[in-house]
């Protein structure tokens, strides 16, 4: 009898959150390991935006999901197909760079995302 094997989650990073994440919300990784939701109390920048959380609401210490580049996020609304996305110091997502200027992806429907860095 051969045993099931779960295939691999390609694209996707698993950490303990270091705070609150909101499914869908861009995710920058600390030094230590954890992750953190970007927002205006947290220093992004190019180096640190790891993706976007995937697969629910994580509370502090939780193991998170992420997705990484080239992974299809699709936990988003009203994004526009064929747009690039930057992550906005807020947390947010804009279709104009924020400075520092960091590429979260690009948009393939509404509701996806193809996550970049």
């Amino acid at each position: 009898m051969v045993a099931y094997v779960p295939p691999k989650q390609a694209g996707k990073y698993k950490a303990v959150a270091s705070g609150a994440i909101t499914n869908g919300k861009p995710v920058i990784v600390h030094t230590d390991g954890t992750v953190k939701q970007v927002s205006g109390s947290v220093t992004l920048t190019t180096e640190n935006y790891i993706g976007l959380a995937s697969g629910g609401t994580y509370s502090d210490t939780a193991e998170a999901t992420i997705d990484v580049v080239g992974t299809v996020n699709k936990d988003q609304s009203g994004l526009t197909a064929g747009q690039t996305y930057y992550v906005q110091t807020d947390g947010t997502l804009g279709t104009t760079a924020d400075d520092p200027s960091v590429v979260a992806g690009t948009a393939i429907s509404a509701t996806e995302i193809i996550v970049k860095g």
